[in-house]
């Protein structure tokens, strides 16, 4: 199968021969990613802990399999559906568990959080008891691109592989590369649903990313319209450059 027209999830298994662990943080980090939704914030952050071993800590992905379990959590948050946000004080509680976990201890890519001030303001405290550097990265994407790629996204319902029916179809129409599960659109790719998430993001979530910027954190910024293996090499260079991370076997490097 050309390796082009596979699902992130083969992608990102193909990489893993390449990049996985491949590097090893000079100091423990904690990596912001930040960008409209369908930006690509997802698939670099799988990308990006493949290379550094780093968790992947989507908000989203947490949220809906609390919805999924109908836990307490779940039953709270089940607007995210609707294209809203869930509420501060579950958000914060579920990511704060999820950074006490051991494997965070060496850093952690988080995506989608903190999404609002109130968010950001329980979460930088957080990060300086943990002694865990923040970096913001920043995807820039055309709200009229951002509109495109979440209305031709897809998704397996089964083993949850990723496919754009525009950019990264499946070989058979409708049916997964990987499993022969059935894809699917997302609930809140729907067009309506769009408009509203691009909204909240513009206000609520564009002006952290500002006010993080503001506190003098360490921010880069890409363009979300390059490939995302791309954008992960230029990122890595970034961070080897700024001795935030090194090869783990240089002669190999």
């Amino acid at each position: 199968m050309d390796a082009a027209r596979r699902p992130n999830r083969i992608v990102l298994s193909q990489l893993n021969t390449v990049v996985t662990a491949s590097f090893r943080a000079s100091k423990p980090l904690a990596v912001l990613l930040y960008g409209a939704p369908g930006s690509g914030k997802g698939t670099l952050g799988r990308l990006l802990s493949q290379a550094t071993a780093w968790p992947h800590i989507s908000t989203g992905d947490l949220l809906r399999q609390h919805i999924a379990a109908g836990t307490p959590a779940g039953q709270a948050s089940v607007d995210i559906l609707q294209g809203r946000y869930a509420p501060d004080s579950i958000v914060n509680k579920l990511v704060a568990d999820r950074m006490a976990q051991p494997d965070c201890q060496k850093g952690f890519i988080l995506d989608g959080y903190p999404r609002t001030l109130e968010q950001t303001g329980e979460f930088l405290p957080v990060l300086r008891h943990l002694e865990i550097e923040p970096l913001l990265v920043h995807l820039l994407l055309d709200y009229t691109e951002v509109k495109v790629r979440l209305q031709a996204r897809r998704f397996c319902s089964s083993c949850g592989a990723i496919y754009n029916v525009v950019r990264l179809p499946p070989r058979q129409f409708g049916i997964c590369d990987e499993c022969g599960g059935s894809l699917a659109e997302r609930v809140d790719d729907q067009t309506d649903l769009i408009v509203r998430r691009i909204e909240h993001y513009a206000t609520l979530t564009e002006p952290v990313a500002l006010l993080l910027k503001q506190k003098t954190i360490r921010s880069w910024e890409f363009s979300g319209t390059q490939t995302p293996t791309n954008i992960l090499n230029e990122f890595l260079e970034q961070l080897q450059q700024h001795s935030l991370i090194e090869p783990k076997d240089p002669v190999a490097q």
